[in-house]
């Protein structure tokens, strides 16, 4: 996976040698919407699909000139939103049991195939029937479109982001889960019909339902392009080939907003907002140890070191730290500022995180779980009323130099306020 990372590298001569033109006219759709003969529910009229309202929702609409953006519960890199959602019911009063496709512009979800004997649950390693199974795709052309290669890591972060909006919409009801990556993508994928130009990347499934072994897919499901025109991206393909080749840890009993009440989670995740700008405010040590609580053991525990420049903590010495350990003390917010490729944001935090690891194996998993850890810190940040913002473009190269680090660097996350 390294040859991966090193060619999506943003470095200093490629930044200022580089150049390229967008043509906004040419954005490919970032929804999916299957054809009005298939069979759509309101997922308000069904209350055990209540958390479905926390997972993708439009929250705001924001007006620039004659164009307007729809806000989502989670961010996306450029407003992209390369993530599909699917999720497969069985017992609710109502409806079929069935793999439904989630279209979060309409709050609704839609049959895309009927159960029998089959299920999603012939593709994992545990076969038995399961209440929920939500599925995460990424339709890529709708961020290779604009980043070209270097759309890997921000499809992986997008999918840790969106993964996130799950983990917080299920823990608003108590909702206990599993994590998993280790489902056969390859024979999901091609009984999905996607031909590569969406793929799945992570499952989150919940609740047992019957022990009882299931059958495969008994019929392709029928195939809805996830974009209105597509590119085939080779690099893009052979990068997804060759990440699901090991197994990584399914992940369980996460604790980390067990400690919000459910209230302000809930309004926090509505009010949840990429910052543009920070008004260079100091935080206390108070609402710094809020915001990272155990953040960084999770994150040590599947092999991911956060580094953080402090600038701004009240009691606590400005500089370098890795995970909570001052390395080297110091004023450093115009080296953060370029280090984020001349970002003010990362120089006017109180403090900003880098998310890196040496773990080539599980690259693919790891950057995701980048993405995850981020969208909690979103939530427990906009829980206090401070504020933060994902940065995922940054001088690869500079940024491990000033680490003296040989990881590599998977993410930028500024907090403050």
């Amino acid at each position: 996976m390294q040859k991966f990372h090193d060619k999506t590298n943003i470095n200093a001569k490629k930044n200022l040698t580089g150049s390229s033109f967008i043509d906004y006219r040419t954005q490919p759709r970032t929804y999916k919407k299957y054809p009005h003969f298939f069979l759509s529910f309101n997922i308000n009229d069904y209350e055990e699909l209540g958390f479905l309202n926390n997972i993708g929702k439009i929250t705001d609409t924001k007006t620039y000139g004659n164009e307007s953006i729809q806000l989502r519960v989670n961010p996306s890199a450029g407003g992209l939103y390369p993530n599909e959602v699917y999720i497969q019911l069985r017992g609710l009063k109502g409806l079929v049991s069935g793999v439904y496709h989630y279209m979060l512009l309409e709050n609704k979800i839609t049959l895309i195939h009927e159960l029998s004997n089959d299920g999603l649950e012939y593709y994992f390693k545990e076969k038995n029937q399961k209440k929920f199974i939500f599925l995460l795709s990424n339709a890529y052309f709708r961020s290779s479109w604009k980043y070209e290669q270097r759309a890997i890591r921000y499809l992986l972060l997008d999918t840790g982001h969106m993964l996130g909006s799950i983990f917080a919409a299920l823990e608003l009801e108590n909702i206990p889960f599993d994590i998993d990556f280790n489902f056969d993508k390859e024979a999901l994928n091609s009984d999905f019909s996607f031909d590569n130009y969406e793929s799945f990347y992570v499952a989150v499934s919940c609740g047992d339902y019957k022990k009882i072994e299931v059958k495969k897919l008994r019929t392709p499901i029928v195939n809805v392009c996830a974009c209105d025109y597509q590119i085939k991206d080779t690099f893009i393909e052979e990068f997804y080939k060759n990440s699901f080749k090991d197994d990584f840890p399914i992940i369980s009993n996460i604790d980390l907003l067990k400690d919000i009440n459910k209230k302000i989670l809930y309004e926090a995740i509505n009010k949840r907002r990429s910052i543009r700008a920070f008004r260079n405010k100091a935080i206390t040590k108070e609402d710094f140890l809020f915001i990272t609580k155990n953040i960084f053991e999770f994150a040590s525990k599947y092999d991911l070191e956060i580094y953080f420049i402090n600038n701004n903590r009240s009691n606590k010495k400005k500089g370098i730290y890795k995970k909570v350990k001052l390395q080297k003390e110091g004023d450093f917010k115009e080296t953060a500022i370029i280090l984020a490729l001349n970002q003010e944001l990362a120089g006017q935090s109180a403090f900003t995180l880098f998310f890196t690891s040496s773990n080539i194996k599980n690259y693919f998993y790891l950057y995701i779980l980048s993405g995850f850890i981020s969208q909690i810190l979103y939530l427990r940040t906009t829980s206090i009323n401070l504020s933060s913002s994902g940065i995922g473009a940054y001088f690869d190269d500079i940024t491990k130099e000033f680490f003296e680090t040989s990881n590599n660097i998977f993410y930028v996350f500024a907090i403050g306020k």
